[in-house]
C-alpha cells in the first residue's frame, strides 16, 4: 500500500511539473484560446503514455536479447539470482509504465477539463 501512494505522489508530481511548463509555454508562445491549452495538455499525456510503453518495449527487448542472457549466465550470479534479477528488471519496466500511464492519462483528464470549463460562450 505504501509503495502505490507513493507512485501516485510521483505522478502527480510529474502531472505538477509537466502542467506548469505548459502553462509557461502557453504564456510564452501567446496562446489566447483554451482550446490550445486543451490540446497541449492531451499531446503531453500522450507523449507520456507512449513513453511509458516504450519502456516495457526496452525492457522485453533488453530480457529477450541472447547476449545479454548469455552475458548474465556467464557470470557469477547462480539460476536463483538470475531469476530475482530478471523479476527485478520486469517490475522495474512495468512501474515506469504505470507510473506514466496514470501521469497521462491525468493530463488528458485535465486537458477534458480545461475544453469543458473553460469552453466558449456563444
Amino acid at each position: 500500500m505504501k509503495k502505490l501512494i507513493h507512485s501516485l505522489v510521483k505522478s502527480l508530481i510529474i502531472c505538477g511539473i509537466v502542467s506548469i511548463l505548459l502553462v509557461l509555454v502557453g504564456l510564452l508562445l501567446k496562446w489566447k484560446s483554451t482550446i490550445q491549452f486543451s490540446n497541449a495538455f492531451f499531446w503531453a499525456g500522450a507523449i507520456l503514455v507512449v513513453f511509458g510503453v516504450l519502456s516495457i518495449f526496452g525492457g522485453y527487448g533488453m530480457r529477450s536479447n541472447f547476449g545479454v542472457i548469455y552475458s548474465q549466465s556467464a557470470g557469477d550470479m547462480n539460476i536463483l539470482e538470475r531469476t530475482k534479477q530478471w523479476i527485478a528488471d520486469t517490475e522495474q519496466s512495468y512501474s515506469i509504465y504505470i507510473l506514466l500511464l496514470f501521469s497521462g492519462v491525468v493530463l488528458m483528464l485535465i486537458s477534458v477539463l480545461i475544453g469543458e470549463i473553460f469552453k466558449p460562450m456563444g
